[in-house]
């Protein structure tokens, strides 16, 4: 049976990502995924069918995806062989195994493992790296960085010990901010968490055809209709303790917004350095952050007021390639770059953009985010020759990765580990986690956020007290 949900706009995206992180053309990497992945597992291993069961909705969004027997219609790019089950072709092969502290990986198998099934999250997070693995095996000749030929993915480089998965999280009255690819991969893994209390999804966007190629939950008929609102229809049934409620606005535009202690937890899942900033001035309590750099790296942040480590302005500052992207946009839309750093399309702005744009139309615009215009003029060729930052989606394992990450940051936070945990962690989707890329990073002087006195005061005056936002574990202890 072959999977692949991708429409052409979807399709589209995979092949503009890899062909810049290849280099290769356009019309080899749309050449290269044309080719197909065939999956061989065995249908009596449980420990199969939990790693294939993640597999085939991550894998498959990005290459088309065939199980069971060859069919002989074409050669297969490459075979991804799951627990001991024999290979069916002459290869290249991925074998991968997933195992109750591990996932082992390898292109070439020397002995039959045995496997054993393990927590559905950790399921998930290998999911991610086998696909990594059979996506570079089968088309990713070239990739900067690649994935070694054997290596395992211990889970215990993600918990730190001691972190009990099946113990209920409550979140209290959180926010997600971004229903898109990372907030899609955070309630996508949030499947398999025990979350309580209520989470806001904050999303003003509508889901396009080309988010299919990441945004795990949605398919063909959410095109056209609000992120926030697609994603929370679709996970609430799967999370019966977590009440989600859809915000189609800007968090800013929330209607709980106050002067007052209105954000106690906030979930980052929006898709710039500058939305982040803008985020953090938001005095949020207690700040949940992932990100991604293109496919090649995962940035995960926390920080919980008051403090004095960084906050999202710290690690997310105006560097060199900020600002040559913000100047691509600026020039390939005809606006200034003061325009551009006001982050939404205002009504005068459309107006200029469409006299550049003459196929656009200012209503159809005004109120977009100047990224999510210029990503999607990029992604239907209208802007060949683009001098700045290329703005490329990243391949949908990643981005679940990003979201499953996300998620399990809150869970170890719920288990008391609090100000002892780095709150800044760079991780390699190809490749096995480095704990030593931990980070406790303080507070950078002159930061836009957290670097003026009046900020830190009224972040004290708000989250100061033990019964305000607290942590999640100051909350767990007060009600026990």
């Amino acid at each position: 049976m072959a999977q692949n949900p991708l429409n052409a706009a979807a399709r589209w995206e995979n092949v503009r990502a890899l062909a810049l992180a290849a280099g290769l053309s356009e019309e080899e990497a749309s050449e290269r995924l044309d080719r197909r992945i065939l999956v061989t597992h065995d249908a009596n291993d449980p420990a199969s069918l939990q790693l294939i069961s993640e597999l085939i909705r991550v894998l498959s969004r990005t290459v088309a995806v065939a199980l069971g027997a060859p069919d002989g219609i074409s050669p297969y790019a490459a075979e991804l062989v799951v627990g001991c089950a024999t290979p069916q072709t002459g290869g290249p092969h991925v074998f991968a195994v997933l195992c109750e502290d591990r996932c082992i990986i390898r292109r070439e198998r020397s002995e039959k493992l045995a496997g054993a099934p393990t927590h559905a999250l950790l399921a998930l997070i290998a999911a991610c790296y086998v696909s990594a693995a059979a996506i570079h095996c089968a088309v990713g000749d070239g990739l900067p960085n690649p994935p070694p030929p054997e290596f395992d993915i211990p889970f215990d480089a993600f918990l730190d010990g001691g972190v009990n998965l099946f113990a209920p999280v409550d979140l209290g009255d959180a926010y997600l901010a971004g229903a898109g690819a990372i907030g899609n991969g955070f309630l996508w893994a949030a499947r398999h968490a025990p979350l309580r209390g209520q989470l806001h999804v904050v999303d003003d966007d509508i889901v396009s055809a080309g988010n299919l190629q990441r945004q795990i939950w949605f398919d063909g008929d959410d095109v056209g209709k609000p992120k926030a609102e697609s994603l929370c229809r679709k996970a609430q049934p799967l999370m019966p303790n977590l009440r989600l409620m859809q915000s189609v606005c800007r968090l800013q535009e929330h209607r709980n917004r106050s002067d007052g202690a209105w954000l106690p937890r906030l979930i980052v899942a929006v898709d710039s350095r500058r939305a982040r900033r803008h985020l953090q001035n938001e005095l949020p309590g207690e700040v949940f952050d992932a990100s991604t750099t293109g496919s090649q790296e995962i940035v995960l942040h926390y920080n919980r007021q008051p403090t004095d480590l960084a906050c999202l302005g710290c690690i997310y500052t105006r560097d060199e390639q900020e600002v040559t992207h913000e100047q691509a946009v600026a020039a390939h839309l005809g606006v200034s770059i003061e325009a551009v750093r006001q982050e939404r399309i205002d009504s005068a702005t459309a107006r200029r953009i469409c006299a550049t744009h003459a196929h656009l139309a200012p209503s159809s615009i005004e109120g977009l985010a100047f990224d999510t215009l210029y990503k999607q003029l990029c992604s239907s060729g209208q802007l060949k020759s683009v001098s700045g930052k290329q703005v490329v989606a990243p391949f949908a394992f990643v981005s679940v990765l990003a979201g499953a990450l996300l998620l399990l940051e809150v869970v170890r936070r719920h288990n008391g580990n609090g100000d002892a945990l780095a709150n800044d962690w760079r991780v390699n989707p190809w490749r096995p986690p480095v704990a030593e890329m931990r980070h406790r990073r303080p507070r950078r002087p002159g930061c836009e956020c957290c670097g003026r006195a009046e900020v830190r005061r009224v972040n004290a005056l708000l989250w100061g007290g033990r019964n305000s936002a607290g942590s999640m574990a100051d909350a767990q202890s007060a009600s026990t």
